[in-house]
């Protein structure tokens, strides 16, 4: 398979209480602003190590939501929403909007796609999520990640 023809490839699916649903691809997600993280060690929640990496690079979570007009709704909704990723083994990791978007953890919710310096490759790819603000980051850490959806609560 061309490497076009996997950019171009449905990636991710964005779903749920946004206004335009849609599927992302790895060449939409390159087009978003790079964040880039140093060295990274992804512990579980006992403070057991897991892996670590010298550096991630990847995209905000909220970059992605935003791309589907999600803060554009009325704000008595949006207080009311969470966030639910789900990755290729179908473990989730949960934020609500106001963690998302209104403390500074929201800029550290991060979905990369490479590691140190390679895409990342399944299972852990090709898209990954990491939670960089958490105290320990392997609670929230997906692999493959494959969904993002929006609930109304």
């Amino acid at each position: 398979m061309k490497a076009a023809t996997v950019l171009a490839e449905p990636t991710l699916s964005l779903s749920g209480h946004v206004p335009h649903p849609r599927q992302i691809d790895m060449a939409e997600i390159f087009q978003l602003k790079r964040r880039e993280l140093g060295p990274t060690q992804v512990n579980c929640f006992t403070g057991r190590p897991v892996f670590s990496a010298q550096s991630y690079v990847g995209v905000r979570l909220i970059d992605l939501l935003d791309r589907s007009g999600f803060s554009s709704q009325p704000r008595s909704e949006l207080k009311r929403c969470v966030v639910i990723a789900q990755g290729a083994d179908d473990y989730q990791a949960i934020f609500s909007w106001n963690e998302l978007y209104n403390a500074d953890a929201g800029d550290g919710v991060l979905v990369v796609y490479e590691r140190d310096g390679e895409l990342l490759r399944e299972p852990v790819g090709p898209l990954s999520l990491l939670a960089t603000a958490d105290r320990q980051l392997g609670p929230r850490h997906l692999r493959g990640l494959r969904e993002i959806r929006v609930r109304l609560l």
